[in-house]
């Protein structure tokens, strides 16, 4: 990531990993939901609407000056 960031910044292009954490996409039973939710700090999963506003805000011109980063976009739950 940082390698790309290097190398595609003369040509205006960012380069970032995002960490979204547990996002409820269907696949989770109801107990690991739960588990999970639990150790959130705002008691609730991440969405693919949480990850797509990140995403479009990297893409955003506002996003534009974030590149070589790995974004944690977890709702906390790393903390």
């Amino acid at each position: 990531m940082i390698a790309a960031a290097r190398e595609l910044g003369p040509q205006g292009i960012s380069a970032n990993v995002l960490n979204p954490g547990p996002v409820d996409t269907g696949w989770m039973d109801q107990q690991l939901r739960d588990d999970l939710a639990q150790r959130q700090p705002g008691g609730r999963l991440g969405t693919p609407a949480d990850v797509a506003g990140t995403v479009a805000f990297l893409l955003s011109p506002e996003g534009r000056w974030v590149s070589g980063q790995l974004v944690k976009a977890d709702g906390g739950f790393s903390a």
